[in-house]
């Protein structure tokens, strides 16, 4: 019998030893988020072009279902000036070994674009948000609340517009010279507008220092601009021939 108490102690003691032993830490997933909110604040600079100090609020990053996947959601200034409107943006970044690998932005610099940030918000803006997978699911795009639409840009310098009762703007001529490329001012984002003229609506805002096609010309210096469709119309003053 005594035989039998002397290993059954030796085993009791073993097990309350590993019983002592410190739990396994879960790696800090707070370096990740960094590194995640870094890339995605790099791509948002890379696209506006931003030089110096990028004024941005409201920058949050969220794990999502999806493995080793970020999303950072956030606001940004694109001409740094005080009076102008912040524009909604989303980033999701991809990490390998707690490194950004791979960083897809999308930003409301349009009425299109801000309806595709608003989906990405209701989609991946919190916790755990995301599909599972990798693979793109398809889903009904919801309609862009009014106190989500993009709001009111300061113009741009434009030449002044015709006086009440002027003429409509002279139809528009084919330039001789379509298809070149041109590179809008970097002084300040530059407005599109849907017909030559002043009073046009604006219909699109391009960040400074854009190159775009050109696809006709109308009388007054005005430039009917795109990438592989045009965009609008854009007075030739706007423009760093």
């Amino acid at each position: 019998m005594r035989k039998l108490i002397v290993p059954l102690v030796a085993l009791v003691a073993t097990g309350v030893s590993a019983c002592d032993d410190a739990p396994k830490q879960k790696p800090d997933p707070a370096p990740a988020l960094a590194a995640a909110r870094q890339a995605a604040e790099a791509q948002v600079r890379a696209r506006l072009r931003m030089v110096g100090e990028m004024q941005t609020r409201a920058v949050q990053a969220w794990r999502q279902q999806l493995p080793d996947t970020v999303a950072v959601c956030g606001q940004v200034n694109p001409t740094g000036e005080a009076n102008d409107p912040f524009i909604p943006w989303v980033a999701t970044v991809t990490l390998k070994e707690g490194r950004a690998e791979r960083a897809e932005l999308v930003i409301g610099m349009s009425n299109a674009e801000a309806t595709r940030v608003f989906v990405e918000m209701l989609d991946r803006c919190f916790e755990g948000g995301g599909p599972p997978t990798g693979r793109p699911q398809a889903r009904a795009v919801p309609p862009l609340p009014l106190d989500a639409s993009i709001p009111p840009q300061r113009p741009a310098p434009q030449p002044p517009a015709p006086p009440p009762g002027a003429p409509e703007p002279p139809a528009p001529v084919a330039a001789a010279a379509t298809g070149r490329a041109v590179t809008t001012t970097a002084a300040h984002p530059v407005n599109i507008r849907n017909q030559p003229g002043g009073g046009g609506a604006v219909v699109r805002i391009v960040p400074r220092a854009s190159t775009l096609r050109v696809f006709g010309e109308a009388p007054g210096g005005w430039l009917q601009v795109g990438e592989d469709q045009p965009f609008g119309w854009v007075h030739g003053s706007m423009i760093d021939r």
